[in-house]
């Protein structure tokens, strides 16, 4: 039997170096989620692929599940159900993409699309970043392109743009994993005005090289104060891989999220091409990988 309604989630990279807890982009990787009648009362997970939601963990635990749940309250779904989820992912966990953000935005889309109220992507994106407890992944998992979002206690300021046609993300995804709460834990509680001043500044560039898709100005914007120089030391071979992408002529280059992976931004297939072959011949365990930017975000297709 088809499913009753199916949805492409992409991956995401948030911070982009300056862009701390606000920038992100949405990437070519793709988790899968299906939704099926079940064969009796309640909802469960079968999935599959290297960074898919795993199915062994208790139901109030498991990210999508708990997102799904969400989403059928928001659309006021009949209380009791019925459920299956079918779950496919190309986005590993714990690697700095999104992987959390993807499984969150999956199941609330899939949860909204069986109810009796629509419900909106503004509010999607609302409970999406409660659920994450930050908004940025998941704007761009749930929009795609390049996204800015802005909580505060009045709600989610968000804009999107395009990604730059002439720009190609490239991505080293080491095998090592490394938690976000770990990373987080690795900040300290206050940074120097100076420095924050000098980030306010690097994240107004950053916004700028994307709306004008300048890619000369990513070498500046990308620089992070932050969070990288803190994290950055507790991801081995992370500082070498950036060092090696900017010798290759990398526009800009910086930690995918929290990191361990480790992103380029290339203006040109020939940039792209000696950063990607530069990494695989590093040595380092893992893989490069030359991706795209995702311009679609969440794409729900519903049975008639």
């Amino acid at each position: 039997m088809p499913p009753i309604a199916s949805v492409d989630v992409p991956a995401s990279s948030a911070n982009l170096g300056s862009g701390f807890d606000c920038f992100a982009a949405a990437l070519s990787l793709k988790l899968r989620a299906e939704l099926h009648d079940g064969d009796e009362t309640g909802i469960v997970l079968n999935a599959r692929g290297e960074g898919a939601p795993r199915d062994d963990q208790p139901a109030g635990e498991n990210l999508l599940i708990r997102a799904f749940r969400e989403g059928l309250r928001a659309s006021m779904a009949p209380g009791a159900g019925a459920w299956r989820l079918e779950v496919s992912s190309m986005i590993p966990s714990a690697r700095g993409l999104g992987s959390s953000a993807a499984a969150i935005v999956a199941g609330l889309v899939l949860g909204a699309a069986v109810g009796r109220r629509q419900v909106g992507a503004d509010e999607l994106l609302a409970l999406a970043a409660r659920l994450e407890g930050h908004p940025d992944n998941v704007a761009a998992a749930l929009y795609g392109g390049f996204t800015v979002a802005v909580g505060d206690g009045d709600g989610i300021t968000l804009r999107r743009f395009k990604a730059p046609e002439t720009w190609i993300p490239v991505a080293f995804i080491p095998q090592a994993e490394a938690r976000t709460r770990d990373m987080r834990a690795a900040l300290p509680p206050s940074v120097d005005h100076a420095a924050a001043a000098r980030q306010a500044g690097r994240s107004a560039l950053l916004a700028t090289a994307i709306m004008t898709s300048d890619a000369g100005l990513l070498a500046a914007a990308m620089v992070d104060e932050l969070h990288q120089p803190y994290r950055i030391p507790r991801l081995a071979g992370a500082a070498e891989l950036m060092e090696l992408a900017r010798d290759r002529g990398a526009a800009g280059v910086c930690l995918s999220g929290s990191g361990p992976t480790v992103l380029a931004i290339c203006d040109s297939p020939v940039t792209a091409h000696a950063v990607e072959k530069a990494w695989n011949a590093a040595g380092m365990a893992g893989m490069a990988a030359r991706l795209r930017f995702d311009t679609g975000g969440a794409r729900l297709e519903a049975a008639d």
